[in-house]
């Protein structure tokens, strides 16, 4: 039974909303970001806790360049104009969200999206320590907090993945020659982008997906929401 005053209970429910404006939910293709992140937003629903949910597929996304393609970023010039295209579009998204009440829920376009991207178009790596920490500091505004989905074994990430889309997806995951290419291609940019999230010193859940026990790692994500203060225990 809930007690106090009406103004208590309102602030109590403030207390949810106003700690961190900012979800980020990250790892690398099929490892689970977007399911998670439904999940999440699911909870602050139950909780009456407004939220927006950025899945990577939405429509004309904010933090998405969309007016150029990138084949490479070791050419300099389009480096340098993918780094400040990047952190002008972060930069507005901040500014067009840390005044208002909602929690933001963004899946993959920190890390999968924008880093590693840069990473696997060969965008020299101090460039993109350098466009991270620049990131750093836009998202400070916002108290972000994250959860980051690590794959103990790549290469079974993408055989399972390959299998969930199917063959339509991506051809080569169906075959030895492409599994291998995903391994070598994404094992290093995993373990490239964890340094940079375990430097990053916010509130932040790694989970170490090795099973895919998913209801454990949802229990485990919702106590570290409790525990950053994004849930209460019970609904207010």
């Amino acid at each position: 039974m809930n007690t106090g005053t009406l103004g208590e209970i309102i602030r109590k429910k403030e207390k949810y909303i106003m700690t961190h404006k900012l979800i980020i939910v990250d790892g690398i293709p099929g490892s689970g970001k977007s399911t998670l992140s439904e999940m999440i937003s699911k909870e602050l629903d139950k909780q009456e806790i407004n939220n927006i949910f950025y899945h990577e597929l939405t429509e004309n996304h904010p933090l998405f360049i969309w007016e150029r393609k990138f084949t490479t970023l070791k050419d300099k010039e389009e480096a340098e104009y993918y780094f400040n295209r990047v952190v002008e579009l972060f930069n507005s998204f901040v500014e067009s969200h840390k005044n208002k009440s909602e929690v933001i829920i963004i899946e993959s376009v920190l890390f999968q999206d924008t880093l590693s991207f840069a990473y696997n178009r060969g965008m020299d790596r101090l460039k993109i320590e350098e466009l991270f920490s620049k990131l750093v500091d836009i998202l400070r505004n916002m108290n972000p907090i994250l959860v980051y989905i690590y794959q103990l074994n790549v290469r079974r990430n993408w055989e399972i993945i390959g299998k969930v889309r199917g063959v339509e997806w991506i051809a080569s995951l169906h075959t030895q020659e492409g599994l291998d290419e995903a391994e070598r291609d994404w094992k290093p940019n995993q373990e490239f982008i964890k340094s940079l999230i375990e430097e990053w010193k916010i509130p932040k859940l790694i989970i170490e997906n090795k099973d895919y026990l998913w209801e454990e790692y949802n229990e485990r994500t919702k106590e570290f929401l409790r525990a950053n203060s994004m849930l209460s225990d019970k609904i207010i």
